[in-house]
């Protein structure tokens, strides 16, 4: 499933803000076109009047287009604009949430990899002539190119390894049960039926778990067998969904999105728990080598022998 960029997600969110206040007023659909006075509001409304329905000019994930759509056709745009507003609302503060822990370990890893360049590039000299102080053998230039390349290497492949430590922690899996978990409360909450949905999601969306999940609804069963025969979730999980339908399935909605986000917390701590004191050394030891390179020529002409 896609992923909105963070400004995609406050331009949506600000035009749904206006939509909801325009819709709490008694406007109409037609009213409101007239009335949309925001940068995005008025690119839409351009949009609209050369009639185009409004399923098709919103950026949003073509999952969340797809539900706009049904809702519009029949006749819940207002449900949708309410469900969107929770659901950006709660997305953009769980952005949030995550970007606050993180933002310390990112930027001491920012700093570390800087510290790295700065060593390759204006210290190895220093490090040269110490290491023939001391009677040792300075790299040769192929070694500090060798290192100078790694350093590239690493910094230039950054997403390759962000996505095998996604893969890794299991980081991937459970933010795309979360996706999962979000569209299956949006359709339930807007009245809409999964099997109905799936059909329309899956012509216009490349094929994912879901896709199971629809060719079991369309063999006739339940929503909640369909998921557990999909193997989309743990059985304890799926106990919670019971048959599929119901106050017990929303229930149980609301609950497993809330467990899969507290466990997509839980593994970034844990990552920010080992990876920090690591980062950390690192650059520590870096700064006191930078230190060591400085300051030893000023205690050799102070006599002092190190």
């Amino acid at each position: 499933m896609n992923i909105l960029p963070r400004r995609s997600l406050q331009k949506n969110l600000e035009l749904l803000e206006e939509l909801d206040a325009f819709l709490n007023c008694g406007y109409s659909q037609g009213e409101i076109l007239d009335l949309l006075t925001s940068e995005l509001g008025c690119r839409y409304r351009q949009r609209l009047q050369r009639g185009q329905p409004w399923s098709s000019v919103w950026e949003l994930e073509p999952e969340m287009a797809l539900v706009l759509r049904t809702a519009e056709l029949n006749g819940r745009l207002r449900d949708f604009i309410s469900l969107a507003l929770e659901h950006y609302r709660g997305k953009i503060s769980f952005q949030n949430t995550l970007r606050q822990k993180a933002a310390y370990p990112l930027l001491t890893l920012g700093f570390t990899l800087l510290l790295l360049l700065g060593f390759v590039f204006f210290l190895l000299p220093l490090f040269n002539s110490l290491a023939a102080d001391l009677g040792g053998e300075p790299p040769s230039a192929l070694g500090q190119w060798l290192l100078l390349g790694g350093l590239v290497l690493l910094i230039a492949n950054g997403k390759f390894f962000y996505r095998l430590l996604l893969e890794k922690t299991g980081l991937r899996q459970t933010l795309e049960s979360i996706q999962t978990l979000n569209l299956l409360v949006m359709t339930d909450r807007a009245g809409i039926p999964l099997a109905n949905f799936l059909a329309e999601y899956l012509r216009s969306a490349p094929r994912s778990d879901l896709s199971r999940v629809y060719f079991y609804l369309a063999k006739g069963l339940s929503v909640g067998e369909a998921l557990s025969r999909a193997e989309l979730f743990s059985r304890d999980e799926l106990r919670l969904l019971t048959i599929g339908g119901g106050a017990n399935y929303a229930r149980g909605l609301d609950y497993l999105l809330k467990t899969f986000k507290q466990k997509y917390q839980d593994k970034i701590n844990k990552i920010i728990f080992y990876c920090e004191p690591t980062l950390l050394l690192l650059t520590g030891g870096i700064l006191a080598l930078v230190a060591w390179s400085f300051f030893r020529p000023l205690f050799g002409y102070a006599g002092v022998e190190l």
